[in-house]
């Protein structure tokens, strides 16, 4: 926020007005866990950007098939991880010699990456190391094996072709939408 202010006050005036757990990452309580993208629209258009082409049907099997194809990948990876698959960033950098304030029991260090990120900074892992405690007991649930191999457990099963279907006691009617366009630009009235 010091540099914002310093390039541009009237950013940093209106940013001080937001609630800090809408515009900070330590603030939100921890449920965003790190993540700053807040629409999942953004992802889903990364995966598909060159599908957005295809008629339905195909774009349905593929969304499908690669959802299939990456709860496989994960799935493998989840029967042979270690004790705990997280991905995170190490960064050094600085001088060090910082004095940071832990509370073990609240999860909670003066650097503000425990909070963030919700998985234990460096400074809890040279604490734990230091005395001998365990570091998994600080880390949440959602990163455990168990919970990851629980999430890509999932069985995919197709959709099979309309042959396979049973018979339904209803009749099922579709009217193609009215495609007839009308010849000139229409006038505001």
């Amino acid at each position: 926020m010091k540099e914002i202010q310093e390039r541009n006050v009237d950013a940093y005036i209106y940013l001080m007005k937001l609630d800090a757990e809408k515009r900070t990452l330590l603030h939100d309580g921890g449920h965003r866990h790190g993540i700053m993208t807040a629409n999942i629209s953004e992802a889903l258009n990364s995966v598909l950007k060159k599908a957005r082409v295809l008629p339905l049907k195909a774009l349905v099997e593929l969304t499908f098939n690669k959802l299939v194809k990456y709860f496989h990948q994960h799935h493998e990876e989840a029967e042979n991880c270690g004790i705990y698959m997280v991905k995170y960033p190490i960064r050094v950098s600085g001088t060090g010699n910082n004095v940071y304030t832990l509370r073990l029991n609240n999860k909670f260090c003066t650097c503000g990456k425990w909070e963030t990120y919700t998985l234990p900074c460096s400074h809890v892992l040279a604490v734990c190391r230091e005395n001998g405690s365990r570091t998994d007991a600080y880390v949440p649930k959602i990163y455990s094996q168990q919970t990851y191999r629980k999430t890509y457990q999932v069985n995919f099963h197709p959709v099979l072709s309309e042959n396979f279907w049973r018979d339904v006691p209803f009749n099922l009617t579709f009217y193609p939408p009215n495609m007839k366009k009308e010849r000139g630009r229409k006038q505001d009235k």
